[in-house]
């Protein structure tokens, strides 16, 4: 991987990379729309960003300047992204449900030019601010639905951006090649604003340096490859989705999919049965509740069945867990509660092709863990910040702890401060907070990342992290515990 990026180091090279080598012989992306899945090859990805791309440039678009993406998980999202990144321009994404006075505050803050809305609905959260966005030249939206009435000229359609992009190419046939060729590893790839939990958000300066080292480090631990599918629903603003849906996806191959709306996320994740899955803890947590809640429902067999299985599970897991050498008779049974119960179960939650599952972004209660681990899905544990490209530590398969976030990634070295804080360094710490040096000084010393959480280290190497450093409660023996970690 890590060769790939001496040639191919931003993501239109990727992408360009990708077209080149795969065509239209794979599928890149899948989105449900009108209950069909829509496929997308990975020359057709690559068309639509570099149309999108050329018509923003004949709308004025220029390196440096900043484009905001709001709405649901669409490819258009996706292009659009990656068509700002091939004119040195610099996305950053808005969450579909932030308040007009969120919404106001990064595209004011970024000082955003363009704005790329999904649809009615976040086009007019922009319309109705307008006049505190003078920055703002142009809003396109991709789903042209109750829009008809809309007569400002300064609203564009997708498509209709995508045709200037092909006018330009007839005038000037090389320009997007040129572009793509100008891009750098070194390049600001992405400013990744953060949730704000303290004041306004904060936004994060990420180079295709920090998120391509990410993904190529994390990979040598926990691969990815080309024949692999990932059903993308978590918010694309979050730097966990960016790092699944574009870092990684783009330097392996792997294909995309996007459900076609958030109502109906579980039922198309049992469609195409993916085979990687990254999601925060409450998505495992309502996993769990669902097949609790069926298994009331169901048979007095069942149950009975059930109640058999899930200790034989616990039993094979803790096993693992412990690395002990696991007996026959153990090994047999295992297999059976596998073939009788929970196979059916991985099956029922769309995990029976599952290779690779993480959680991160939050606590998961070992309970959860325990519980995944047992019904087969191996789950492990990822600890990472946005202003770390999403990921620093990783469960190693064969090696987890339920109670860890695992071990550092290759190239993150980490560190604890004489006050117990979590600091790390790696090619993947971000470049600062964008017009925000007070705060860049605060959180970046001498190259390493103080992440504001407080942790340790086991003896054989696993990072626990307590809670936040500002919630960490002292015993009168100055002994440290953590309210949240002793709930968990």
């Amino acid at each position: 991987m890590k060769e790939i990026l001496k040639t191919h180091g931003t993501f239109p090279r990727l992408l360009s990379r990708n077209a080149e080598l795969f065509g239209d012989r794979k599928v890149a992306m899948r989105e449900k729309e009108f209950g069909i899945w829509q496929e997308h090859s990975w020359r057709e990805y690559h068309d639509h960003v570099k149309y999108f791309s050329l018509g923003m440039v004949s709308l004025g678009l220029s390196r440096g300047d900043k484009v905001a993406v709001i709405g649901d998980n669409r490819p258009e999202w996706v292009w659009a992204e990656v068509a700002a990144q091939a004119v040195g321009a610099v996305p950053l994404g808005l969450y579909q449900d932030s308040t007009l006075k969120e919404v106001s505050y990064v595209i004011d803050h970024s000082d955003a030019s363009f704005v790329v809305a999904e649809d009615q609905e976040q086009v007019d959260k922009i319309l109705d601010m307008k006049e505190q966005l003078p920055k703002v030249r142009y809003i396109i939206y991709s789903d042209p639905r109750g829009m008809r009435g809309y007569k400002e000229p300064y609203l564009l359609d997708f498509k209709e951006v995508e045709n200037f992009g092909r006018d330009l190419e007839q005038r000037e046939p090389g320009l997007y090649a040129a572009n793509v060729e100008a891009t750098k590893y070194e390049d600001l790839a992405l400013i990744c604003y953060t949730s704000g939990t303290t004041g306004f958000p904060k936004g994060a300066m990420l180079s295709f340096r920090n998120l391509l080292s990410m993904a190529a480090n994390l990979m040598e631990v926990d691969s990815k490859v080309g024949k692999d599918e990932f059903v993308s629903f978590l918010p694309l603003a979050w730097i966990g989705e960016q790092m699944m849906c574009l870092s990684s996806a783009l330097l392996t191959g792997f294909t995309v999919n996007f459900p076609e709306k958030p109502e109906t996320v579980q039922e198309n994740i049992r469609e195409i049965g993916p085979t990687i899955m990254f999601s925060p803890p409450r998505i495992w947590e309502n996993m769990t509740s669902t097949v609790q809640v069926k298994v009331m429902d169901a048979s007095t067999l069942k149950r009975k069945m059930y109640g058999w299985a899930l200790p034989v599970g616990y039993e094979y897991a803790d096993a693992v867990f412990r690395k002990q050498a696991i007996p026959a008779w153990l090994r047999f049974r295992y297999r059976l509660a596998y073939a009788l119960v929970f196979r059916a179960l991985k099956d029922r939650l769309g995990l029976l092709r599952i290779r690779s599952a993480s959680t991160g972004g939050a606590a998961l209660g070992p309970d959860v863990f325990k519980f995944f681990n047992a019904m087969g899905v191996n789950l492990k544990q990822i600890y990472g910040q946005t202003e770390i490209s999403g990921i620093s530590c990783i469960h190693r398969d064969g090696d987890i702890n339920f109670d860890s976030v695992g071990k550092p990634i290759p190239g993150t070295e980490i560190k604890l401060s004489e006050s117990g804080e979590i600091l790390s360094r790696s090619p993947s710490v971000f470049l600062g907070y964008y017009k925000n040096p007070e705060e860049t000084a605060k959180t970046l010393s001498d190259g390493w990342l103080h992440s504001g959480d407080a942790g340790y280290f086991t003896e054989d190497g696993h990072l626990i992290v307590i809670d936040r450093v500002k919630d960490v409660m002292h015993l009168n023996d100055a002994t440290r515990f953590s309210p949240q970690f002793i709930e968990n």
